[in-house]
């Protein structure tokens, strides 16, 4: 069991100093666009891929309504831990930089982004209801695109962050054990050197190495899964979904950090969106092409007991539900109240509420 913690340790890791280069590779390839878009999109994308790999991974690997329960689980948890921590996480790095408990969001961007990911779990719940096929998991796609189009028109003119003619062009050095401990990508191969065939390099090795760590991932969870005899959908909601959104967390945070608070609270509605219409709509959409409609009525071993009253103990409905809770409390309190400290507590105490409710089930 200490071997599987360590595994886990390690992938959460490479997850978290990965994201560093990444960021700066995707920042230098996307540098001309706005602040508010580049969050929920670029960002988004960028650090919701661990989310996307171990869907995947657990649906190919199991090729079962397993596989499809524990991906799910994942984008599940991630997306709650999205909505809720990340930009409380990037409040309080705020709070400490500044020294003030008031901190204004931009309306617009809660407005936008909290119905389209409030109209996604919904859309998310019609499958549930009757079933996971091809037809659906176009709409999940199709969906993403239209919220995609949707900011590009009303944030296209919104350049705030841009600093063209100053770009970064150097990634700084801590030293060669450090830049190898730190994975430093750009310092391995490039001596630091930012371009476009350089970052594009990054990219790719970067996605080699979060597929390395997510591997990691579900063989772990998959151990504990057996090991303390707990369905692999709580495994996965608890260690898999916390771990891939950790560089969601990081990213969010460095934004913060800069002053960018914008991006990175749009990046953690970004994320979901990616995590619910692609994270589990691309790889359903290849799945169901060859296998057919997955239908969510199966049985899943259960910890708690509200499931024999209602909803027929059908958890992921129940999980959706709540998720769809969570999300629209939380936006109300983002929209209509400025994030304070008192505020950012009850969100976190909703967010174990959220956790508390799936175990009651």
């Amino acid at each position: 069991m200490i071997y599987i913690i360590l595994k886990i340790i390690v992938a959460t890791y490479i997850l978290w100093k990965i994201s560093t280069s990444f960021d700066l590779a995707a920042n230098y390839l996307t540098r001309d666009i706005g602040e508010g878009i580049k969050g929920p999109t670029v960002n988004a994308i960028a650090s919701s891929l661990p989310e996307l790999f171990i869907s995947s991974m657990f649906l190919f690997y199991y090729g079962d309504i397993r596989g499809f329960s524990a991906g799910y689980a994942t984008i599940i948890g991630s997306s709650a831990f999205n909505i809720a921590v990340i930009p409380v996480a990037s409040f309080l790095v705020d709070f400490n930089k500044r020294k003030t408990n008031d901190f204004k969001i931009d309306k617009l961007i809660i407005k936008q982004d909290g119905l389209f990911l409030i109209g996604a779990i919904i859309l998310l719940m019609g499958g549930m209801f009757y079933g996971i096929h091809l037809y659906f998991t176009y709409a999940l796609i199709l969906y993403y695109i239209v919220y995609v189009r949707a900011l590009y028109l009303s944030r296209k003119d919104n350049n705030t962050d841009v600093e063209k003619g100053n770009v970064v062009s150097v990634e700084g050095s801590d030293g060669i054990f450090l830049n190898i401990l730190n994975l430093k990508l750009f310092r391995l191969f490039s001596d630091g050197k930012v371009n476009s065939i350089t970052s594009l390099v990054v990219i790719i090795l970067s996605i080699l190495l979060i597929g390395y760590s997510c591997d990691m991932l579900i063989t772990s969870t998959e151990f504990i899964s057996r090991k303390v005899g707990i369905n692999l959908f709580f495994v996965s909601f608890f260690i898999a979904s916390i771990a891939s959104s950790l560089p969601d967390t990081f990213l969010s945070v460095k934004d913060a950090i800069n002053g960018k608070f914008y991006d990175s609270f749009s990046n953690a509605y970004g994320s979901n969106m990616f995590d619910i219409c692609i994270g589990l709509g691309l790889p359903l959409l290849v799945y169901t092409s060859i296998h057919g409609t997955i239908y969510t009525s199966f049985p899943i071993s259960r910890i708690g007991s509200i499931g024999n009253y209602i909803l027929g103990g059908n958890i992921l409905l129940w999980s959706a539900i709540l998720l769809l809770i969570l999300t629209i409390i939380t936006t109300c309190i983002y929209y209509y109240k400025p994030l304070r400290l008192r505020y950012a507590v009850l969100i976190i105490f909703l967010y174990l509420l959220f956790m508390l409710g799936l175990i009651l089930f």
